[in-house]
């Protein structure tokens, strides 16, 4: 994976209404929270090499944006997504969706109940991460953004990026958490790319097939519960 980062300027649109990173440091210095050694986080995903990617052909929430791709495809940096409940980490990575055409349901992609996998870490150790889920994107004015604007989002990103990259160790934080955009009320985390490999080493991980967990049935079962009608739209 590549570790340099292109000097590449946020586009003045997006620019002019992202906090500086002098704005960010102080205030995500103050709110570093602890994930505790035993805790169990959940992230799902459509193939076994993607529980821990070594790299990553597309990006999602928090980018890098395209702008930043190399000439050989990859990213200067990404993030690993996951969550402290399943259910969130199910409803961020897409694996419940919801049928426009049939108001009030959702359903399970056929594809996703054929291939998904839930892999389950648990810590080791204890984790710092940066809680952007507390008073933090209040004090930076920045809350309605970071839950509605994609672009926008993925250019944050890319602050994020440096202002964890100028963290001094030890004690920098392996990544974020903040409020899930498709799951309300509750929080994920985006762990960084360049702190995977202590991630693997503060991790227990198990994987097992979605399919086979009680959620799956649970969810199945659920009076909400309705497969797609033909040519149906989902709302992502």
């Amino acid at each position: 994976m590549p570790t340099s980062r292109p000097d590449t300027p946020i586009p003045p649109a997006f620019a002019e209404t992202l906090p500086a990173v002098e704005r960010l440091q102080p205030v995500l210095a103050a709110c570093v929270t602890v994930l505790s050694a035993g805790t169990r986080l959940y992230r799902a995903v459509r193939h076994l090499g993607a529980v821990i990617p070594p790299y990553v052909t597309r990006t999602y929430r928090f980018g890098p944006p395209d702008d930043l791709r190399g000439a050989d495809g990859q990213y200067p940096f990404y993030w690993l997504y996951a969550a402290q409940d399943l259910y969130t980490a199910l409803w961020e990575a897409e694996f419940c969706c919801n049928d426009i055409t049939q108001p009030g349901t959702f359903y399970i992609p056929d594809a996703v109940a054929e291939q998904g996998l839930i892999a389950e870490f648990t810590l080791r150790m204890d984790v710092p991460l940066v809680d952007l889920a507390s008073t933090a994107l209040s004090k930076l004015g920045i809350y309605d953004r970071i839950s509605a604007e994609h672009a926008w989002c993925q250019w944050l990103g890319v602050r994020l990026d440096a202002v964890l990259d100028a963290w001094p160790e030890p004690g920098r934080p392996l990544g974020f958490r903040y409020p899930s955009r498709r799951h309300r009320s509750h929080n994920a985390l985006a762990i960084h790319s360049q702190a995977l490999e202590l991630w693997r080493k503060s991790t227990v991980v198990r994987v097992v097939p979605f399919a086979e967990t009680a959620h799956f049935e649970l969810l199945r079962a659920d009076p909400n519960y309705a497969a797609p009608l033909p040519g149906g739209f989902s709302i992502e």
